[in-house]
């Protein structure tokens, strides 16, 4: 019983991660509305969950015959270090197209609207080429070539962690500096190395830190109140407001935001019937709106008021709840449950790799829309890298040559 209870875990590990992840919303949503949303939370997670069970009962056992990569492994490592080499160079170039490196600039001020011009700037580079690129490094290509080097490079590892590090925090996400080791670490808490989280931690729950205090100049100790640009009324400990910002930001953000989205669809802004899909609208002859931006003018009024412009994206189903309403919620339990099905399918019998290659990604779409956590996102690019560095993701290779590394 116990040990078919573990398959059980083992073999749907990502579907029992989305749950557990909208645990962590309708918690955030909650606190901030109470039981107003729950209701509709609930049409989305009876349709998810029936739908996994359903397609599941009737494709889960269709045998994978994906073949290993059709490259020798001689060239897949010097095809790891070209794309080492490539992060390294891209960053510089895309230095180049902001104008500075963010974070360095940033703290050079203790002016916050400064700092969130800063920011902005960062996303306004005007190269959809870079934009993207810079996407998939930071989403797939660093998490997953950190991933591999752990295990068979330590000494490439560490060059790598070096600059791949600095450039996730110099972009100024917070959400960046853990992104890139979600994979490691979810393997490590999988193959049982607890010793080894240390390392991971280590480097971004400071990078975190780091991030707030630039960020947020009024909680730099050394910042006396003639020097902030925005007056600072709270007279807490510097270490308390941290942690209450990161609780905040954890814990509460992702379910306001569904909740903000709940409040405005459709009684201010109405439901847009397919014009809230950006590849939908032009062949239905509408014109797409992007309402991530309409409701963080909403939202944050005196910052939009200062012309600042941003996005209040939110987990994934609610931009389908934008377009069809209820019916939305539906679709997009289904056609998450439908891809996780097929993702199962392309790792079967690897769930260590598995959970940590795709975990992040079920993380990612409680805070962006499906399509561009799949595509910009780097959740394709990351699936790609699997079967493309097959080799290295052996069943059990990764555990020998962590043995022998140790």
């Amino acid at each position: 019983m116990l040990i078919r209870t573990r398959n059980i875990f083992r073999n749907n590990s990502l579907f029992f991660l989305n749950i557990f992840i909208l645990v962590f919303l309708v918690y955030g949503l909650m606190i901030s509305y109470g039981t107003t949303y729950i209701g509709k939370v609930g049409i989305y997670l009876l349709a998810f969950v029936g739908a996994y069970f359903l397609i599941n009962r009737q494709f889960g056992k269709t045998k994978n015959e994906l073949k290993t990569s059709f490259i020798e492994e001689k060239w897949l490592s010097r095809l790891l270090d070209f794309l080492i080499i490539f992060v390294a160079v891209f960053q510089v170039i895309h230095y180049f197209y902001i104008g500075n490196v963010p974070v360095i600039k940033a703290m050079m001020t203790t002016d916050y609207y400064y700092i969130a011009k800063i920011r902005q700037d960062i996303k306004s580079v005007d190269s959809t080429l870079v934009n993207y690129t810079a996407s998939f490094i930071i989403k797939a290509l660093i998490p997953v070539l950190l991933y591999v080097l752990y295990d068979k490079d330590r000494k490439r590892f560490w060059i790598f962690l070096l600059f791949a590090g600095f450039y996730s925090l110099a972009l100024m996400q917070k959400a960046y500096i853990l992104t890139i080791f979600i994979p490691l670490i979810l393997n490590f808490i999988l193959t049982k190395r607890w010793l080894h989280i240390l390392l991971p931690a280590g480097v971004f729950i400071p990078g975190i830190v780091f991030l707030l205090l630039v960020t947020n100049p009024a909680l730099r100790p050394f910042t006396s109140p003639e020097e902030l640009t925005v007056p600072h009324t709270d007279d807490r400990n510097t270490a308390i407001q941290v942690s209450d910002a990161l609780y905040d930001r954890v814990f509460i953000t992702t379910g306001k935001m569904v909740g903000y989205w709940f409040y405005f669809v459709p009684d201010s802004l109405p439901q847009l019937n397919g014009d809230g899909y950006r590849f939908v609208a032009p062949l239905k002859g509408g014109k797409y709106r992007d309402y991530s931006r309409e409701i963080y003018d909403k939202v944050y009024l005196k910052e939009a008021a200062m012309g600042f412009t941003g996005t209040a994206t939110t987990a994934y189903f609610m931009y389908d709840y934008a377009n069809f309403g209820s019916w939305g919620l539906i679709f997009a339990g289904f056609y998450l449950a439908f891809f996780l099905i097929i993702v199962k399918w392309i790792f079967k019998g690897d769930y260590i790799n598995m959970f940590a290659l795709n975990g992040l990604f079920i993380i990612w779409l409680s805070s962006a829309s499906f399509t561009s956590t799949l595509f910009s996102g780097g959740w394709v690019l990351t699936i790609l890298l699997y079967l493309l560095f097959k080799p290295y993701f052996k069943a059990g290779k990764i555990l020998k040559s962590a043995e022998e590394n140790n």
